[in-house]
């Protein structure tokens, strides 16, 4: 029977990321395989990211802070676009982490107490900014001030539901987001540390998503009701397939 039921998750889980995926254009496969140390990659732009919905809202895990690192910026609106975390309360209420100002590889660490209360280090200019959110969860923005859009990682939030992040899960390769090994130096992308990449154009654009490339340690994906409860019903559902192929 358990047997069954994590075959059945997993069956879910699969079937989900198909019915969801988004065409990715080759760019973004070649941020990830550029910060390789073996130049290739195990993580698929094109199938690797998490099911649109499954990325919305994030929490930091127990260590209680998060870290950002800014990877890549390839964009027309490059000069324009910052980005940092929003209360899923209100999303008005933003805390901004990179401005169009940072370059790549600047540094900066997020904490945020259970009663939603915000600090944030920027490593790089050892400056902080605070922030105050109605609870411990958040999600992700890019905003583009020549546009004037926003986009959040809550599509929903967006335009015609249009996604502009994918967040990608570390599964083990050694990369080095210096690229020259003498800034930060090679390191392990564990599976507490996630790729957002964002597109920045209106209505999806030309979904390259290498308009901003970040790297977000120590968080976690909060899973939404209507995720579970289609997780729950493609269990239930093949738990009465096998009890009635037993009868």
């Amino acid at each position: 029977m358990k047997k069954s039921i994590l075959l059945g998750l997993l069956s879910v889980l699969l079937l989900s990321a198909n019915a969801f995926a988004l065409p990715v254009g080759p760019g973004l496969q070649t941020v990830l395989n550029n910060i390789a140390v073996d130049g290739t990659n195990n993580v698929n732009a094109e199938t690797g990211h998490l099911v649109d919905g499954s990325d919305s809202h994030w929490n930091i895990t127990a260590t209680g802070t998060s870290a950002a690192t800014f990877i890549i910026e390839l964009a027309g609106y490059a000069a324009y676009n910052s980005f940092g975390i929003y209360d899923i309360a209100n999303t008005s209420n933003r805390v901004e982490l990179f401005s169009a100002a940072d370059t790549n590889k600047d540094q900066v660490s997020v904490s945020i107490d259970g009663s939603g209360n915000i600090v944030v280090a920027d490593i790089t200019d050892l400056s902080f900014s605070f922030g105050k959110f109605a609870g411990a969860t958040f999600g992700y923005y890019i905003n583009v001030a020549n546009t004037q859009n926003t986009y959040f990682s809550n599509s929903s939030l967006n335009e015609n539901g249009t996604d502009h992040m994918l967040a990608y899960r570390g599964v083990g390769e050694l990369v080095d987001l210096d690229g020259t090994g003498t800034k930060f130096g090679a390191g392990t992308w564990t599976d507490e540390e996630w790729i957002l990449a964002f597109e920045d154009l209106y209505n999806g654009g030309d979904n390259n998503f290498t308009d901003l490339v970040v790297m977000v340690e120590s968080v976690e994906p909060v899973p939404e009701p209507a995720t579970m409860f289609l997780l729950g019903t493609g269990i239930i559902g093949l738990a009465g397939a096998r009890r009635k192929k037993k009868n």
